[in-house]
């Protein structure tokens, strides 16, 4: 049911960073940006009354690239979201970058 309704997009959100290097694609810190970028994206297509009832999971988190020269991270995972529809989970790509600065970090989401 939720694939049908999100279109493809993508987003991204910036943390700062709590340790040197960019966090890996399974970092508590970067599933939690995309736990977040996930529920934005599902709260501007469908509005923050239906968004409040869909808990979201990131499981089956595989890295698909690193660049060890610029440290970044390509990943892909299961976007799970549970709620009074049931349970679906969608697949998704998402990147994490550090800033020039290193300490922020950024996070794209990707197949929302």
């Amino acid at each position: 049911m939720f694939k049908r309704l999100l279109p493809v997009v993508a987003g991204s959100l910036f943390l700062t960073a709590c340790s040197g290097g960019t966090p890996t694609c399974s970092d508590t810190e970067t599933v939690d940006l995309v736990i977040e970028i996930s529920n934005e994206e599902l709260i501007s297509q469908l509005g923050s009354e239906f968004a409040n009832l869909i808990e979201m999971e990131v499981d089956a988190i595989r890295t698909t690239g690193h660049n060890s020269d610029i440290d970044t991270y390509e990943c892909a995972a299961d976007l799970v979201m549970k709620g009074p529809g049931g349970e679906n989970a969608i697949p998704v790509e998402y990147t994490v970058e550090s800033t020039d600065e290193n300490d922020e970090f950024y996070v794209t989401v990707y197949g929302l």
